[in-house]
């Protein structure tokens, strides 16, 4: 069962256990987050490269409750900070390094439940 399943530490194994009663169960979610989060991602570069400030900050806010939903909880914490920050800051720079750090560490992210729905299949 998934209870011994020695997940990645970027994820919070114990919300993962409180939320999901089962490997079948936490597969779905799995599955439904990553058929929705490589398109988002590859969005918010694009977005990026054009300096979107705004589209961005509406990407990252819609998409955070998902990577917390998933057991991201401290990635999805930092999205909703960096979405603070942002919006307060008028000359705030989607392109400097913490931009960059937030969007290379969610698709990173993407790639531990990759990983993880794989080993658990």
């Amino acid at each position: 069962m998934f209870e011994t399943h020695q997940f990645n530490p970027v994820l919070d194994k114990d919300f993962i256990l409180e939320n999901y009663d089962s490997e079948d169960y936490l597969l779905e979610v799995f599955g439904d987050f990553l058929s929705i989060m490589p398109e988002e991602i590859e969005e918010i570069k694009t977005l990026q490269a054009i300096n979107d400030k705004d589209k961005i900050l509406k990407k990252i806010h819609s998409i955070s409750p998902a990577v917390g939903f998933v057991g991201g909880i401290e990635l999805s914490d930092r999205m909703k900070k960096f979405e603070v920050k942002a919006k307060n800051d008028p000359n705030f720079d989607v392109n400097n390094a913490e931009s960059n750090k937030l969007f290379a560490d969610i698709d990173a992210f993407i790639n531990i439940i990759q990983e993880e729905a794989s080993q658990l299949s």
